[in-house]
Formats: C-alpha cells, sequence, structure tokens
C-alpha cells in the first residue's frame, strides 16, 4: 500500500531497458505526478540526499520481495 508522498515506477527510471516491475491499483481516487528519465537523472545526481532515500526504499523493497519470495 501506498500513501501520499509514496512514489512507484523508479526502477523503470533507473533501468529503462529492463523489464517492468511496478503494477499499481488506486482504491480511491489519487493524484500522480510523472517524471521522464531526462528529467529524473538529474535530479537525483544533484541532490545526494534524494539518492540515499532512493537507494534505502530500493533497499528495503528488495528485502520485502525476498521475503515473499521466501513464503512460497
Amino acid at each position: 500500500s501506498l500513501g501520499a508522498g509514496d512514489y512507484f515506477g523508479e526502477i523503470a527510471l533507473i533501468d529503462p531497458e529492463a523489464r517492468r516491475t511496478a503494477t499499481l491499483t488506486a482504491e480511491t481516487n489519487m493524484v500522480c505526478y510523472g517524471l521522464t528519465i531526462w528529467e529524473f537523472r538529474p535530479i537525483v545526481e544533484h541532490d545526494g540526499r534524494i539518492a540515499w532515500k532512493l537507494l534505502q526504499v530500493l533497499a528495503r523493497r528488495l528485502r520485502e520481495a525476498e521475503h515473499r519470495g521466501h513464503d512460497h
């Protein structure tokens, strides 16, 4: 579940040639903002705090995916 301020689809921005991994189904009305890779990359390169937060989220999602894999 995602809430206000959360994001999805960042892997496609980091590795645009790879198979898509994000699927999202809205249960309520929502507003989403999109970025292209040419908008996203300079932001991350410019601000290390954003890059660090992104790494933390990716690491957490990787652990969660590995945990789900062990449950099946």
